[in-house]
């Protein structure tokens, strides 16, 4: 189990280019090539992965099936992934699966949470980039979708903010990562943010 620091930031499209710059300045390596990220988000229908989430509980869990097609309807390679928020610290646990209709369609137990079904499904460009110890991701072009069994995908929302993300180690010193970057830091879910949207009578009653 490896726990990790991470750190996001805005970065606003009048911005980019100072984004660039800053990476081209701190010989920032790419470290893969950009691909299209598309991630499955299963919660229970109490939606309490959402609330803990934006309530900060700890512990607590982000239950998704992860590929890296662009095509919206590819359901192929998926992966399962639990990010946990524990005591201790952030980690994540990543298993490949087989079965993936299952899921979709019965859902996932889960211990925490119990029955959890596909909520959600967020779509967007990254960029893989290092600088010294860092690993720096750039999210673009997100989108957020409902996810339904009869019609897949509706009501699409775009996301016009770019976020950047850093993940270290957790021995890194937070004061010297923050001082690294001159942009605004920011709390930030691309889960709770999409769920809002597209499911606000639902969490708010």
């Amino acid at each position: 189990m490896s726990f990790r620091i991470e750190k996001k930031y805005r970065v606003e499209q009048k911005k980019l280019a100072q984004l660039y710059s800053w990476l081209n300045k701190n010989e920032a390596i790419k470290i893969y090539n950009d691909r299209h990220v598309k991630s499955i988000y299963f919660d229970n229908n109490n939606f309490s992965s959402y609330h803990d989430s934006t309530e900060g509980v700890v512990p607590r869990k982000k239950i998704r099936l992860r590929n890296y097609s662009k095509n919206k309807l590819d359901f192929n390679n998926l992966k399962l992934e639990v990010k946990i928020n524990s005591v201790e610290g952030r980690y994540k646990t990543s298993e490949n699966i087989k079965n993936h209709s299952n899921f979709l369609s019965n859902g996932i137990h889960d211990s925490f949470y119990g029955i959890c079904f596909p909520k959600i499904i967020i779509s967007y460009k990254r960029e893989y980039y290092k600088v010294c110890d860092y690993r720096i991701t750039v999210d673009r072009e997100i989108q957020y979708d409902n996810f339904n069994l009869k019609n897949f995908f509706f009501n699409t929302i775009n996301e016009n903010r770019i976020i950047m993300e850093l993940k270290t180690n957790y021995n890194s010193d937070e004061n010297d990562i923050s001082e690294k970057f001159p942009f605004e830091i920011i709390r930030f879910s691309k889960y709770c943010f999409g769920i809002e949207r597209l499911y606000k009578n639902f969490i708010s009653s």
